[in-house]
């Protein structure tokens, strides 16, 4: 809610009730009522009130500051309405204008609080006022004004909730327009950090198959100019791998945000052995699975544990160890890496930039970006013996859930 608009409406409003509050004051004395002078101050109220709305329509302003602004000319009408006939002034239906005005523009439980007192003015007003009397004590006279009274309620009302309330309606439906652009752009957003991701961990896993192509190719050249029979076989299986990852790439991208479940453990051992393919000297001397859920199911998780290990690869020359296991609804991977110079590669690490001498720094913030999608997240640390600490947390649940 734009807090400045409904503020000069509110200003508007004022100033249209204060003329209509002075021609109706001024037909009363005309018509000989008599009205107490008190009721021609209390009516000169609204001029400041009028004022101090369009001031803070020009400022910062709060919803609590709106709340006392309602207030404060709620009390303003019961003094006008004690002094002028009480409940039995038919001008009394005003306050359904102000009610609807706070339960549109402020939150349920600042509504909650106007309407309560609301309430306990009318009751108030229906035990303690002023009768309106009529100067020469004519009861016709005072039929006719409540009649009069209750017409010209009804006009003030009836164009103060045609004016008011399609404005209000048109603010509401342009948040609603903005909230839904935004959720599209954020849907844009996490689709185009999935294919970055996929895309990052596709030219990880080539590297391999690329640098083994490279050295067969110097080693052709160095001796006779010719490859053997084997050079050309593996040669062709790593252009093979290089065509089923751009091929996997191609077909991730498109379901990237679409996952179910699986077995954390089945899925773990599927990912270790694609990560051994992609880095054939990688090493791990422990694997600890204590429980058995299921975790989402997505591309985006496979890339985001393959760079963890790579990172926990690359950060020493030890191999690293696994252990996995369920805190409260989490699935918990700890990644560990003994070196103790592992410890001094994370304090290096930056999320945008990187050390490494092959690598592009994105991977982890990728990684971080798939994981909290699917509300888990990603923890590195120090361990005690200068080695460093990756931990992976998901969401689970339990098997046959």
């Amino acid at each position: 809610m734009n807090l400045q608009k409904t503020f000069y409406r509110l200003g508007w409003l004022r100033l249209v009730v204060f003329l209509l509050l002075t021609v109706l004051l001024g037909w009363l004395r005309y018509d000989d009522f008599a009205l107490p002078n008190a009721t021609y101050w209390v009516t000169a109220g609204y001029i400041p009130l009028t004022a101090l709305a369009f001031w803070q329509g020009k400022r910062r302003t709060r919803e609590s500051h709106l709340l006392i602004h309602i207030i404060a000319e709620s009390l303003l009408i019961a003094m006008l309405l004690y002094f002028s006939g009480g409940a039995t002034n038919p001008a009394i239906s005003y306050l359904l204008v102000l009610l609807v005005f706070a339960a549109y523009s402020l939150a349920t439980h600042y509504a909650a609080i106007v309407a309560g007192l609301m309430i306990v003015i009318y009751s108030a007003l229906m035990r303690w006022y002023e009768p309106l009397a009529h100067a020469h004590h004519h009861g016709s006279s005072l039929f006719d004004w409540h009649v009069a009274g209750m017409w010209l309620t009804f006009v003030i009302s009836a164009a103060i909730i045609a004016s008011i309330l399609p404005a209000l309606m048109q603010d509401r439906q342009r948040r609603l327009r903005e909230i839904q652009s935004l959720r599209e752009q954020q849907l844009k957003n996490e689709q185009l950090i999935g294919i970055a991701t996929l895309a990052a961990g596709t030219a990880h896993e080539m590297g391999t198959p690329l640098m083994t192509m490279n050295m067969l190719l110097d080693d052709a050249t160095n001796e006779d100019g010719t490859l053997s029979e084997a050079d050309v076989n593996v040669m062709r299986q790593q252009v093979d791998r290089c065509r089923h990852s751009l091929q996997q790439l191609a077909m991730a991208g498109r379901h990237a945000n679409k996952h179910g479940y699986h077995d954390a453990g089945d899925w773990l051992e599927r990912q270790l052995h694609r990560w051994r393919l992609s880095k054939p000297h990688a090493l791990w001397d422990k694997l600890v699975l204590k429980d058995s859920v299921s975790v989402p199911a997505s591309p985006l998780l496979d890339q985001a544990l393959l760079n963890l290990l790579d990172n926990a690869a690359e950060a020493g020359q030890q191999a690293i160890q696994l252990e996995a296991r369920v805190n409260g609804g989490n699935w918990e991977l700890d990644i560990r890496q003994p070196d103790p110079n592992a410890a001094g590669y994370i304090a290096d690490e930056s999320i945008f930039a990187s050390e490494k001498e092959h690598g592009l720094g994105i991977g982890l913030y990728l990684s971080n970006a798939s994981i909290e999608q699917f509300g888990g997240s990603i923890h590195l640390q120090e361990m005690p013996n200068g080695g460093s600490l990756s931990r992976l947390s998901l969401p689970c649940q339990k098997e046959g859930a």
